[in-house]
């Protein structure tokens, strides 16, 4: 018998966690953080005592057999090795809700994810960018390639998001087939990609599906006749050679750009936009070194506002520009920041013509570093356009890819509102609630109780 469970990310947006577990072995995906408002940066977490503070925390989930021994006895729970079965883990993409609490597990859980997703990864490490410490047992999986552990097999099909290397799963064990999305996008670059993803997992008996794009607002999904959007990847990059052009409302001075910097496809794409309008493209160290891990030929330099080299990494020997060289041409420049170094633009404000907030944090209002943000930049009296497109497919793209999939069970998650997502192309829909156990017996779902259902008329 094969079951999924449901410790946490349901109705919120992040900390998306499912087992699904078999006689042989136990299947964590994904492992990202829950509740991460309740960390506070003025509260450091105790050296060698992480993983216990997240989960005490609601951070993170207590789970058997995934933590070091120490830790998980005084949770009250089974450390790793401790348990009957094999435990490991699949990662969708290197989004924090997805894959920040890699670092509390267990070094010996073995964690898979996509080629892609394990280079950047491992760049993260390198730039200090992980929770706790890189994980060393992470095992790269090509698009489409499958693996087995016991007898759960996944394939890894990749997805079109924000981020590069994001991917879904299909999942399947010994009583019925299991579709995780992950999360995706059809406005990006590669819609087709997203697509392809739904054919591929066609006819699953159970699909676990994101719905970031229906959490705040009431949409009827089911009378959606398409997207509502005249904006995508390929529209910001016409946007952006606008910006840079010499013709251009902006072109006597620099622009900043504040990209997420995990989306090296745009930065990729911007290099070479940029480049022809004549302007340098200038990258903080840690979205050069992501961007160079996937794309070495593109051309552009490193931001050190005091100047000095960087070592041992793949920038290594890329052009350095200082402050000084964009005080005195800034209208040669456009300059990616991210808002951790926003005093910086105390230095520059006075010759920026333009700061493109797209996509990088502070993200929203619902973020308590928003209102600060944008009350520096207007301390700064530093013009400011907001020009980001989100990572999540719309509510039209989020039916249409339950309706092409057209599994016999649906269960949606990863939103505030997964109750409006809506297909009749599925037997039934299943809202579970935490930490609820869900039996999949020859591709039919049989569940508590208390889950809310939904049955569709078309069988």
């Amino acid at each position: 018998m094969t079951k999924l469970k449901f410790y946490s990310g349901l109705k919120e947006i992040g900390g998306t966690v499912v087992a699904v577990e078999t006689d042989k072995a136990i299947c964590l995906f994904d492992f990202g953080f829950s509740y991460a408002d309740r960390l506070d940066s003025k509260v450091p977490l105790r050296k060698g005592m992480e993983a216990y503070d997240y989960v005490r925390l609601g951070v993170l989930n207590a789970i058997d057999g995934i933590y070091e021994p120490e830790i998980a006895h005084k949770l009250d729970i089974k450390g790793c090795g401790e348990t009957d079965k094999e435990i490991f883990v699949i990662i969708s993409h290197m989004h924090i809700d997805h894959m920040g609490g890699l670092g509390a597990l267990d070094q010996r859980i073995p964690v898979y994810m996509s080629s892609q997703s394990a280079t950047l990864y491992h760049e993260l490490g390198v730039m200090g960018e992980l929770e706790i410490r890189e994980h060393e047992n992470v095992i790269p999986v090509d698009y489409d390639g499958s693996f087995t552990v016991g007898d759960i097999t996944i394939t890894c099909v990749q997805v079109d998001h924000d981020v590069i290397g994001a991917c879904g799963f299909m999942i399947k064990t010994p009583d019925g087939s299991i579709c995780y999305t992950g999360d995706y996008r059809y406005h990006g670059y590669h819609p087709e990609i997203s697509a392809a993803f739904a054919q591929k997992c066609k006819g699953a008996d159970v699909m676990i599906s994101e719905g970031v794009t229906i959490s705040h607002n009431d949409v009827d999904v089911l009378s959606l006749e398409g997207p509502y959007r005249d904006n995508n990847e390929y529209t910001l990059l016409d946007k952006m050679k606008e910006y840079a052009s010499a013709d251009s409302e902006f072109a006597g001075g620099l622009i900043v750009i504040n990209n997420y910097n995990r989306n090296v496809e745009r930065i990729h794409n911007f290099a070479r936009v940029i480049k022809e309008t004549g302007r340098e493209l200038v990258l903080e160290p840690e979205q050069a070194e992501y961007v160079a891990a996937f794309y070495q030929e593109d051309e552009f330099s490193v931001y050190l506002p005091e100047g000095g080299s960087v070592d041992g990494l793949l920038i290594k020997n890329r052009r350095i520009v200082t402050r000084k060289d964009i005080l005195a041409n800034p209208s040669r420049f456009v300059l990616q920041q991210d808002y951790k170094h926003a005093y910086e633009l105390f230095e520059l404000a006075g010759v920026i013509s333009v700061y493109l907030h797209m996509d990088g944090a502070p993200l929203g209002d619902y973020d308590p570093s928003y209102a600060k943000f944008y009350e520096l930049l207007s301390v700064a009296r530093i013009n400011v356009v907001r020009c980001g497109l989100g990572g999540h497919a719309e509510p039209y793209y989020l039916r249409k890819q339950v309706d092409d999939i057209a599994p016999r069970t649906l269960i949606p998650l990863h939103s505030f509102r997964p109750e409006q997502l809506l297909s009749r192309n599925v037997e039934r829909i299943v809202l579970p609630n935490l930490n609820d156990t869900i039996e999949l017996v020859n591709g039919e779902c049989f569940f508590e109780n208390n889950a809310w259902c939904w049955c569709s008329n078309k069988r």
